[in-house]
């Protein structure tokens, strides 16, 4: 039976960050079989927003990854390298995250490299198993070291409704090589597949999560903080995310990223086959958590049977993307992460080609100014309105 450890943290003070990660530790037990002196260790980060600050709760937090960098080089003796691929396609996005994150500090301070998934040399991987995605290229570092450590905010997600351990390690394919998968899987079920052809291939060692402020609402950027008041690690990513998605609210079987992966045995999402240790799921839960919009899904899926919830929502409730032209900046975020260059400006405005819009959520990914809105189909309004009429989501 897999553990998974969730441990209170009140805050992000780093004696509190640090003690509640080292609670975690010392409940999955045994990680002195996997870390030992000397090796290399890295904290793949969560760094979606390159503009965004910790208080927005879109990006790891820079008192997480300082607290692990600690515990690692210090307690463990190791060589300790942060790294990631920001989710905004601007040149130099990346290195601007890890300035905005203050992981630039942290490592000045420390001795730990920062290491530009977009700079990395890549490598490419196959995966003979894969549903969507069977060959993809690698940030190098990320086979490279000894031991990955997983470093996942707990967030809402428009298009897969949730994101956590495995959909973090997505984040491993530098720069455009992301806007490429949105291409082939821009819709949920297709997307979640290629999410786990990634996980299948990077599984990482070690998962520990900064759940203390998650985002709800319609994230992974546009979303509102919320304090949840937790970290949790295991060494099952897809474990630690049935259990994390379960502490705000989510039936993780119903959510395709977790079922996908469990199905395909890279992990397990029954509950009764995990070991909660620390805190009991049902005295951290937070039962008013909102969720994104797409949550409307879940609510149908307890009517119609999946392989046609699956044809109805790809093809009747599918999003076409709009601009809320009052919030809009014209940072052009949106158009250049637009994978099916739907979204352009010819006269400063930015306008959406519908025709040629996938639904795919880049633009709503990387606005910082919630100037996306992802407009439904009749049928997903429907389905929406529903669940919120009677009570079953509360929704954004």
């Amino acid at each position: 039976m897999t553990t998974v450890a969730i441990s209170r943290c009140d805050n992000y003070e780093l004696e509190e960050v640090s003690t509640a990660v080292k609670r975690c530790l010392n409940l999955i037990d045994n990680i002195e079989t996997i870390v030992k002196p000397g090796m290399k260790v890295l904290l793949k980060a969560n760094l979606l927003s390159a503009s965004l600050g910790p208080e927005r709760a879109v990006n790891t937090h820079p008192a997480v990854i300082r607290a692990l960098v600690d515990i690692f080089m210090g307690d463990y003796g190791c060589k300790v390298y942060i790294g990631d691929s920001c989710g905004s396609l601007r040149t130099g996005s990346t290195d601007k995250a890890f300035r905005v994150t203050q992981i630039d500090k942290i490592a000045e301070e420390t001795g730990a490299v920062i290491v530009n998934f977009d700079k990395d040399d890549a490598i490419n991987i196959t995966n003979k198993n894969a549903v969507i995605l069977k060959d993809f290229k690698i940030a190098k570092t990320v086979k490279s070291v000894d031991v990955v450590v997983n470093v996942p905010k707990l967030k809402t997600h428009g298009l897969t409704r949730y994101t956590g351990a495995i959909k973090n390690m997505f984040g491993s394919i530098p720069a455009n090589g992301k806007k490429n998968v949105h291409l082939l899987a821009p819709k949920n079920r297709s997307m979640a597949q290629a999410l786990v052809d990634v996980f299948e291939m990077v599984q990482p060692h070690i998962t520990i999560m900064d759940a203390v402020i998650g985002m709800e609402g319609n994230g992974p950027n546009a979303g509102d903080p919320r304090k949840v008041g937790l970290i949790i690690a295991g060494y099952d990513g897809v474990a630690l995310d049935a259990v994390a998605s379960t502490v705000v609210g989510f039936d993780p079987v119903k959510v395709p990223i977790i079922k996908y992966a469990h199905d395909r045995k890279l992990g397990t999402a029954d509950l009764n086959e995990i070991d909660v240790s620390g805190e009991e799921i049902s005295k951290v839960k937070v039962d008013d958590f909102k969720k994104p919009s797409s949550s409307a899904q879940d609510f149908a899926s307890n009517y119609i049977p999946d392989f046609l919830l699956a044809k109805m929502f790809d093809n009747s409730c599918s999003c076409v993307s709009t601009v809320y032209e009052p919030n809009c900046t014209r940072c052009y975020e949106c158009i250049r992460n637009c994978p099916a260059k739907a979204m352009s400006a010819p006269e400063g405005k930015v306008i959406v080609d519908e025709d040629k819009c996938i639904g795919c959520f880049c633009c709503d990914e990387v606005c910082n100014y919630k100037a996306i809105e992802m407009k439904r189909s009749f049928l997903g309004r429907a389905f929406l309105k529903m669940a919120v009429f009677l009570g079953v989501e509360r929704l954004q």
